[in-house]
């Protein structure tokens, strides 16, 4: 590693690294503006400039010596920039002369002859880099005249998003470089010259990104500011709280700034395991759900036909009577459904209180856009290995992205794997039924036919085996069964395999290698496959084949990512909201009722917390703005209790009404996509009469257990931690994740421990001494805790493929990011955003169709009929049309349905 003297401070330093990196190791920060760590360096401000010099060498290329034997230092004859020029082996940097600091007030006095003095107003104020440096390098008072000044316009919409005053702007780039080297949305750029020159929007319509709120962060000064937070306070009036965000599985870390009990702004918290320094815009701006006016703000009993108001105490003693009348006649007539956005507190104690204390295994989570959700034993068996990072593959880690669209699903997992395939080498191979945008980074993409899925993957097996380039030792420790399933794969040749599938042979080969031969590999399988395994057994033995062969599980950066679709849809399946799975992802031996099963009369009671079972998408969709959908088969039981945030369709059914608290007003932990538990933490205060989802659960509890013969432990908890303590001591997957273990870069005031609340109140964290809590840890597979664990090989038959039918097309069934949904809907700054209802179609079906892009087309399958507009492009092959399943009239589609296109 190179040495380089940096005020005569030494450092060694990897290859490769920059003068202004490695001054921050010495202690040194070197003023910039344009130069952010994760943009390519351009040293457009010249703020950074340094006294470079390196060892004078003579004719022999050896380094010449003064009299005490130190290198003699050539010394450039003019300034260098540090956020430009790599170090090297010897070199010597000054950054405190006098030349330096002449030229760091100069830089200054230039920005600020046109910048505007309108600090006491501008968002920036408080957190702005050109003021501070402008106070630590920059002149009293500047010599250009006031009347030079130039002008510019000071309130420029940028997007629905983003206002623009481009008086601040600076010219950095900083923006346009994000969207084009991060974002990959190069929506933005220069327009003019000199003076003149401004920042535009080159996308119809204006802004047309997932990300622009990061621009944002990354913007050096107040030029770029949130038309959600702008004006509305100062940074100073703030009060940060360390979060998780409540969307989809990545479950990006972030700041929830808040002053008078409302959320004034979201903010990326940085942690580079997760979501480095970046936040989608839906996680930025959808959180005005949490202080919404139709927030339900106290319990809610029918009486005469009707929904109204009661006490606490009241609606909770009617829960306890009713569900015990229930449950003593018969516990299996009691079932429950909770949703995957509920935390892990109030996940175990609803299963808790199910199947200890009411005796029924009829739990599910499986509702809405979750119905999908599959993989429970894959990922206890394969899951990626602790360490696994998403966004930091090397060059020698290899990850097939199967039926995926993290674009639209996961936003920022999208970026990540593109970071780790454009800085470090890592090889993508993104296989889906249509093109995606992740697929511009794949060094293989592969568009297979729907329900070909299985075929693909046995093809890829078979492609390996047929190599020899199985893992052999590995099989031999490991896996059981292996001749036998070689024996079953016989018929599936490559070649049938590619017929099956639709993939060129030599494609399947040239992935099957590149995953075989990679010394790390992973598995990332998105919801297009997992309804296909639904349909399908093989794709579930496709993929575990695919890692036992090849050895590819048991440690970091290899085995299966699960990308599930809401915050805790893993920690739903970890604490066992599945009728045949318990605790900790186990088996149970009685099997209870599915969602299904649940919501079609086979319960008298049912208890719902945080889903909405009455509609045909968790997301509020319908024929008409506004209007929301139920689902035909919904079965109201004789008794139905609903706890959630607001009166959705269920809770319009219900006999009893319970309010709940938004993440925003209580703390507890999810567990993200990638098995990582982390913890957040409450930054508002209750709306109205809420309670947090553990606290009705545990009151419900006390009540049932009261003046029973069972033996159980309490049921009184102060605060949310607790239930954390006692998941880490009985739940196997969590174990020894106690809010301690936790502990990384989050601070969180300390909980009361132990601490009763007569009131029986839930109790507000007490502001005092902090302590470290949580970036993540995450729990291990077997495959990684069990070194002596054997995998048996299952074969399973691939089923029979999509028919092709004349004049009909295969309807693949997509998600947006944004939707009218119950939470996006309250946020209006977004529903610009929210698209249209609309059929994506192959250009060759459109031509013989006869419609153009645009075109208003009917969609018509068994006795339903949709009217959209037609987007025309080459993302989906040919035979087969994409729509999104959460816009308005769109719900409820089925994936692989037979869809007949027509002109209207």
């Amino acid at each position: 590693m190179p040495q380089v003297t940096i005020d005569n401070k030494s450092v060694d330093v990897p290859h490769g690294t920059l003068i202004v990196e490695a001054a921050k190791q010495v202690g040194i920060e070197i003023p910039v503006f344009c130069y952010h760590p994760k943009l390519q360096p351009v040293g457009m401000c010249r703020m950074c400039l340094v006294e470079v010099g390196t060892p004078k060498r003579g004719k022999d290329g050896q380094i010449e010596r003064d009299a005490n034997g130190a290198p003699v230092i050539a010394w450039m004859p003019k300034l260098q920039t540090a956020c430009t020029t790599v170090v090297s082996d010897g070199m010597m940097v000054r950054t405190d002369t006098a030349q330096v600091a002449d030229a760091r007030r100069a830089i200054i006095e230039f920005l600020l002859t046109s910048h505007p003095l309108d600090c006491p107003i501008c968002d920036k104020g408080g957190e702005c880099p050109l003021q501070n440096l402008t106070m630590a390098y920059g002149p009293g008072q500047s010599r250009f005249p006031v009347e030079s000044k130039f002008h510019n316009e000071k309130r420029v919409p940028l997007g629905d998003l983003i206002m623009l005053d481009r008086e601040r702007c600076i010219q950095c780039a900083r923006c346009v470089r994000f969207q084009t080297e991060i974002a990959d949305d190069p929506v933005l750029g220069f327009a003019a010259r000199g003076r003149g020159l401004e920042i535009v929007t080159l996308s119809d319509p204006p802004f047309d990104s997932k990300f622009s709120g990061n621009t944002i962060d990354t913007c050096p000064v107040g030029a770029l500011t949130s038309r959600d937070f702008r004006l509305s306070a100062r940074v100073w009036e703030v009060r940060d709280y360390p979060s998780v965000c409540a969307h989809c599985s990545v479950g990006c870390n972030l700041w929830i700034g808040e002053r008078d009990r409302t959320i004034k702004r979201i903010v990326p918290r940085e942690n580079e395991a997760v979501n480095e320094i970046w936040l989608c815009d839906k996680g930025r701006f959808v959180h005005h759900f949490a202080t919404s006016s139709e927030r339900l703000t106290q319990p809610l009993i029918r009486r005469n036909g009707d929904l109204q108001p009661a006490t606490w105490n009241q609606a909770l003693d009617l829960v306890a009577t009713r569900l015990k009348e229930i449950q003593q006649h018969d516990p299996n007539a009691v079932g429950g459904l909770a949703g995957d956005r509920a935390s892990n507190e109030d996940l175990y104690l609803f299963q808790k209180l199910f199947r200890r204390v009411i005796g029924s295994n009829n739990l599910d989570h499986r509702v809405g856009w979750s119905a999908a959700n599959v993989g429970a034993d894959l990922i206890r068996l394969y899951g990626a290995g602790i360490g696994t990072n998403l966004g930091a593959l090397a060059h020698d880690t290899t990850a097939l992205v199967l039926g995926a669209d993290p674009e639209e699903e996961q936003p920022v997992i999208r970026l990540r794997l593109a970071r780790s395939a454009r800085v470090f080498g890592a090889t993508l191979i993104v296989a889906n039924g249509r093109l995606t945008k992740l697929a511009k980074y794949a060094k293989q993409s592969v568009v297979y036919r729907y329900g070909g899925e299985s075929a693909f993957l046995l093809g890829m097996v078979r492609a390996i085996i047929d190599e020899n380039l199985e893992n052999i030792e590995f099989i031999r420790a490991r896996v059981a069964n292996f001749d036998a399933f070689k024996t079953a794969l016989a018929p599936y040749t490559v070649e049938r395999c590619a017929e099956l599938s639709g993939v060129n042979a030599d494609a399947l080969r040239n992935a099957a290698r590149a995953f075989a031969k990679s010394p790390d590999a992973l598995i990332l399988y998105g919801r297009e496959a997992m309804f296909a395994q639904q349909n399908d057994p093989a794709v579930a033995s496709g993929i575990a084949t695919l890692l036992l062969i090849t050895g590819h599980v048991g440690r970091a950066n290899n085995g299966l990512v699960a990308l599930y679709p809401h915050n805790n849809s893993t920690g739903a399946f970890d604490f066992g909201f599945l009728p045949d799975h318990g605790l900790g992802r186990a088996q149970v031996e009685s099997k209870g009722l599915s969602a299904r099963e649940m919501t079609c009369g086979k319960v008298r009671a049912l208890y719902v917390m945080a889903c909405d079972p009455a509609l045909t998408s968790d997301s509020l969709v319908g024929t008409q703005q506004g209007e929301s959908v139920r689902q035909d088969g919904f079965v109201k039981p004789e008794f139905l209790v609903v706890q959630d945030l607001f009166l959705t369709e269920t809770a319009k059914l219900a006999d009893v009404v319970l309010p709940a608290q938004s993440f925003a007003e209580r703390e507890g932990t999810f567990t993200n996509t990638e098995r990582r538990v982390q913890l957040f933490r409450a930054a508002l205060k209750p709306v109205g009469e809420a309670k947090p989802d553990w606290w009705i659960v545990a009151e419900i509890g006390k009540r049932l257990v009261s003046g029973s013969n069972l033996k159980l432990e309490t049921w009184d908890y102060a605060h949310a931690l607790e239930i954390t303590e006692e998941i880490a001591a009985s739940v196997p997957l969590y174990k020894g994740m106690t809010c301690a273990a936790l502990a990384e870069n989050v601070k969180l005031p300390r909980p009361r421990s132990g601490q009763g609340n007569p009131s029986g109140e839930p109790a507000q964290i007490a502001m005092g001494e902090l302590e470290n809590i949580s970036s993540g840890k995450m729990w291990a597979s077997v495959a990684e805790s069990d070194a002596s664990a054997k995998f048996e090989l299952v074969w399973k038959e691939p089923s029979s493929q999509y028919s092709v039918v004349s004049n009909q097309y295969v309807l693949a069934v997509a998600r947006s990011l944004y939707d009218g949904g119950t939470l996006a809907s309250r946020t209006k700054i977004v529903q610009p955003r929210v698209p249209a209802p609309y059929v994506e179609i192959n250009s060759q079906d459109a031509e013989e169709i006869g419609i153009a892009n645009g075109a208003r087309v009917r969609v018509s399958f068994d006795a339903r009929v949709i009217q959209v507009s037609a987007r025309v492009n080459g993302h989906v092959p040919p035979g087969v049309v994409l729509m999104a399943n959460n816009l308005d009239g769109t719900a409820a589609l089925p994936m692989g349905a037979r869809v007949k296109i027509e002109k209207v």
